[in-house]
């Protein structure tokens, strides 16, 4: 029997950024909206906010759970607390 695995077990969520211009980021389940100046992604780990400039999207491969963004700048990244909607920067136990 081949059971499908759900995909926080199947991709670990990680993110690389290079050069503040291009990104990648795994263990994406869902991209919720985008556009030149920012990208919302549901991840294994909770929501992720990238706001930027001349964003766009290069691969979106949700089966694997992988984006791949390019831009003139990635100027921040968040993850959105549940109960609020609010940001809550990366180091946000740090800085609450």
């Amino acid at each position: 029997m081949n059971e499908s695995k759900p995909i926080n077990m199947q991709v670990p969520h990680e993110i690389s950024l290079k050069d503040r211009r291009r990104m990648s980021v795994s263990g994406v389940r869902e991209v919720i909206s985008f556009d030149e100046r920012g990208i919302h992604l549901r991840t294994v780990s909770g929501d992720l906010a990238i706001e930027g400039e001349g964003l766009h999207i290069g691969v979106l491969d949700t089966e694997r759970g992988v984006v791949t963004l390019e831009g003139e700048s990635v100027d921040g990244m968040w993850y959105l607390r549940e109960e609020s909607g609010k940001k809550k920067g990366m180091f946000g136990k740090w800085h609450a």
